[in-house]
C-alpha cells in the first residue's frame, strides 16, 4: 500500500516537473500496470494517450459487465471514474500535445474508442433504473464534450494554441 502511494507521488511528481501540469487522477482510477507505463511515459503525452485509452476500454468493460449482472449500484460509481479519466486525460492532452500538422495516431485511436463507448452507454442508459438516468445523461453529455474537444484538437490544430 505504502509503496502504491510513494509510486503514484513520484508518478504525479515527474509529470509535474517536466510537462508543467500532471494529470489530476485520483487514486484508483488506473491498475499498477497503468500506471507504471503512465510513469515510464512521463515525457511522452502519446504513450499516456494509449494508456488513457487502454484504461477507458477497461472501464466500459467493467460496466459492460455490472450492467449484464444487473448490478445497478455500481454503474454510478464506474460512470464516474470515467468521466474523471476523460476531464483528466483531455486537460493532460490539451497542455502537452503538439499541434501540429500530422495528426496524433493514438488520439485518433483514443477519439473512436470514446465514439464506440458513448454509443454503448447510450445503449445501457435505456435499461437503467429511473434514479440512474441523470448520472448517464451527465456522464453521455461531458463524453460527448471531451470527445468533440478531442476532435477539434485533431482537425483545427492551430485554432487551439
Amino acid at each position: 500500500m505504502l509503496m502504491s502511494i510513494i509510486r503514484s507521488f513520484s508518478l504525479v511528481l515527474s509529470i509535474l516537473l517536466q510537462n508543467g501540469y500532471a494529470p489530476d487522477f485520483p487514486a484508483g482510477i488506473f491498475t499498477e500496470k497503468e500506471a507504471r507505463k503512465i510513469e515510464k511515459k512521463s515525457n511522452d503525452i502519446e504513450g499516456r494517450i494509449k494508456v488513457y485509452r487502454e484504461a477507458s476500454e477497461r472501464m466500459l468493460k467493467t460496466l459492460r459487465q455490472a450492467v449484464s449482472r444487473k448490478e445497478s449500484q455500481a454503474v454510478p460509481g464506474i460512470l464516474s471514474i470515467w468521466k474523471t479519466l476523460l476531464t483528466e486525460s483531455l486537460k493532460d492532452i490539451e497542455n502537452n500535445l503538439e499541434r501540429k500538422e500530422k495528426k496524433s495516431k493514438p488520439l485518433i485511436k483514443y477519439e473512436i474508442q470514446i465514439r464506440k463507448a458513448l454509443k454503448e452507454v447510450q445503449d445501457f442508459k435505456i435499461r437503467a433504473p429511473v434514479d440512474q438516468q441523470d448520472v448517464f445523461n451527465n456522464t453521455i453529455d461531458l463524453a460527448a464534450d471531451v470527445r468533440s474537444k478531442m476532435v477539434e484538437i485533431l482537425f483545427n490544430p492551430g485554432q487551439l494554441e
